[in-house]
Parts: C-alpha cells; structure tokens; sequence
C-alpha cells in the first residue's frame, strides 16, 4: 500500500468523524415528557422547544432539556440546632417531603430567573424550613403529638404561599419522622400508657353500666310479662264471674217460669174439680175426689162439708 493511498484514508476517516461530531451537536431530540430551551453563547432564543428532533449551530448553540414528570425533594432537620422550637419550648425535627414538577408555562423562567434546578431547590429548603418552624411554633409539643395531619396541612399551606413565585406546581408535601427528645420519648409512653388504662377503665364501667341497664330492662320484662298474667287472670275470673252470674241468673229464670207454671196446673186441676162437682151435683153437695199430679206429686183434696 502506497502512502498516498494511506493518506487518503487517514484524510476520509477525519472527515468522517468530523462529520459525524458535526452531526451529533448540531441536533438534539426532545422526548415527549421533555422541553427544551435554545442557548446559544450564553444567551436564550426563541420559545420553549416541543418534543421532537431539532437543529441548531453545532458547538455555539445548545438545547436545555427540562424534564416534566414529578420529582421529590426531600429535606430532613436533627432535633438539634436546626429543628423547630414549640410554643412550650421543645425541639423537634422532621423529614418534609415535597413533590412537585416544572410548570410548563414558565419554563423560560427556569433559564432566564433561575438558571438551574438547583436554585429552585435550594430555594425550596429554605422555605420548607421556615414554614416548618413558623407553623410548629403554634402548637405545644402535645399538640403536636396529637395533631400531626393539622400541621402537615398547614406547613403545606405556607409552602403553596412561599413557592407562588417559583416556576413549579407543587401537588402535595408531607412531614415524615417526627424526631423529639428522649425524655419526651418516655413522657409520650407514659402517657400512652395512662391513657390505656383510663380508657380500659372507661370501656369496663360502660360493659358495666350496660350490664346494669341489660338487668333493669330484663327486670321490667319480668314484671311486665307478670303484670300482663296478672291482668289476664283477673279477667279471667271475671268472666267466669259473669258467666257463672248468668248460669244463676238463668236457672233462677227457670225456677220462677216453673213455679208459674205449677201455679198454673194448680189452678186448672181446680177448675177441673169445680166442672166435675157441676156435673154430679144434684142439688145437694158431695165429696169428690180427684187425684192432683204435679210434678210427680199426688194431692188429695179434702172433701166438701156435708
């Protein structure tokens, strides 16, 4: 292989890789959760860059790329000298997360205002911080204890107010990690546990009290269901009464249509006597005797005087 041959290789494979480096920075492709801005020598031109495949100067110009999907940016504070003080006093720290993502609409202002996340971020810790101790320092440390989501929302408040200038959305921040003391540790628990017991003691007097109240009304039952015998007892005898009354009332009925009718017999056996002494009287008196039966009794009739 002669030089000149050599040479025209060596000169093909620069221009090759030239071309190529050419190539590589004079195009950039933005994803579609992407967009990008155009830099060139420092200074920004243009709008935001849509997704796609873009051209520009190779070397002098760039595209800034700025992701928008969500991002955290967590921040934590010791309980120590950079915690939040309580309104009684006591230190605490905590992790605060915070979520958020670029606003599409200001992303010019990422480049122009801020230059780079890490500004925003910076910016982000500092107010986290001071919404942190500016809401902790409304509460006691039992407040604190017990109203956990309270604060969350308020120190999510405050970061909504603080951020407003800031080219991002923030969707949600919350607080993680609660960090205290150790004796308030041991307080806490002691607490806790007093706590336990109160509430045992008030959960055995309520089965108590229900208990007592399950008795009462098992009593009232009782004496209603006793109450209910009773008075169907009385009405009971009372309508035997009633009926036993009519029983006598109707017999004594009886009796009485009885004896009238006996009554009645006597008196047509009379008449029947008178008939027969008017048949047989001869104008002088005579005894007659007719047999009187009623109800199975035979009278005799004494006779006439002469």
């Amino acid at each position: 292989m002669n030089k000149k041959l050599i040479k025209t290789i060596v000169v093909s494979l620069v221009v090759f890789l030239l071309a190529l480096i050419l190539c590589l920075n004079s195009c950039s492709i933005i994803s579609p959760n992407e967009r990008g801005v155009k830099v060139t020598l420092g200074q920004v031109e243009g709008d935001v860059i849509q997704p796609g495949m873009k051209m520009h100067a190779p070397f002098i110009t760039r595209i800034r790329k700025f992701r928008l999907e969500p991002k955290t940016y967590e921040v934590s504070f010791s309980c120590g000298s950079d915690g939040a003080i309580t309104k009684d006093m006591q230190t605490v720290g905590s992790t605060v997360a915070v979520r958020y993502v670029y606003d599409e609409n200001r992303i010019m202002d990422i480049v122009t205002r801020y230059l780079n996340d890490a500004v925003i971020q910076s910016a982000m810790r500092d107010n986290v911080k001071a919404s942190l101790k500016e809401t902790v320092g409304q509460y006691s440390i039992y407040d604190l204890v017990e109203k956990q989501n309270e604060v969350t929302g308020k120190v999510a408040e405050a970061m909504l107010t603080r951020m407003a200038d800031y080219p991002i959305d923030i969707s949600q921040t919350t607080i993680t990690n609660w960090d205290w003391s150790d004796d308030f540790d041991k307080q806490i628990k002691e607490t806790a546990n007093r706590a336990q017991e109160v509430k045992k003691a008030e959960q055995d007097l309520k089965l108590a009290e229900q208990n007592a109240q399950k008795q009462v009304k098992e009593a009232e039952a009782k004496k209603a269901a006793i109450e209910q015998e009773a008075e169907a007892a009385l009405i009971k005898a009372q309508k035997e009464a009633e009926a036993k009354k009519v029983e006598a009332d109707a017999l004594a009925y009886y009796n009485a249509k009885v004896a009238q009718n006996y009554q009645v017999e006597i008196k047509l056996k009379e008449l029947e006597i008178e008939l027969e002494r008017a048949k047989k009287w001869d104008g002088r008196q005579v005894p007659v005797y007719v047999p009187i039966t009623a109800a199975g009794t035979i009278v005799d009739l004494p006779a006439a005087k002469q």
